[in-house]
């Protein structure tokens, strides 16, 4: 899809009850008559986001949703959508858009892993705060049974591939905070 001539990314977001994950086993169905919170997990959402081109991987994933809908049937809700406003403002902003999970610098998108979004958005939510690597491995992984250094490899990989080293500020002895100067904004 384009929007002002930028190729943007397509997302599909499927939201529904009870949708199989996989060929029910005897095993899971001996488990859903023994627990009935088993039997109805609530919804699972699940988002998918295809960047440009028309190359086979586009096709095998368009192929792989059109199969998870099949499966679906009625009791899926799907929306299939770009992004509604693909933030272009000031160069060198970074917009984060919860909706999609997608983050964007001069209108194009960046690729960021999960962990490397959640932190960088973890941090646009909470600017001018200093967090500890096991307060962000709480937070921002949600448990703290991975070391304290793989918080600092993530940090690492987020500044390369934001291209700004200043852009996360260590705070030595403490830990890690969103520069003051920081152009990252929630949309």
């Amino acid at each position: 899809m384009t929007f002002s001539g930028v190729a943007q990314p397509a997302v599909a977001t499927v939201t529904g009850r009870n949708l199989p994950t996989a060929a029910p086993t005897a095993s899971s169905s001996m488990t859903a008559a023994a627990d009935p919170a088993a039997a109805n997990p609530g919804p699972l959402t699940v988002t998918i986001s295809i960047d440009g081109g028309e190359g086979e991987n586009r096709e095998r994933v368009l192929t792989a949703l059109r199969e998870l809908l099949a499966v679906a049937g009625p009791a899926a809700d799907v929306a299939l959508r770009a992004p509604t406003e693909i933030p272009t403002g000031e160069p060198g902003v970074i917009s984060l858009d919860p909706a999609p999970r997608a983050a964007f610098r001069d209108g194009k998108l960046l690729d960021l892993s999960r962990l490397e979004y959640d932190l960088l958005l973890f941090f646009a939510e909470h600017p001018r705060q200093v967090f500890t690597r096991a307060q962000l491995l709480s937070r921002v992984w949600g448990h703290v049974h991975t070391g304290v250094r793989t918080v600092d490899v993530h940090i690492s990989r987020l500044r390369t591939k934001l291209d700004d080293p200043e852009l996360i500020t260590t705070v030595y002895g403490v830990g890690y905070r969103l520069a003051d100067s920081a152009p990252v904004r929630v949309v």
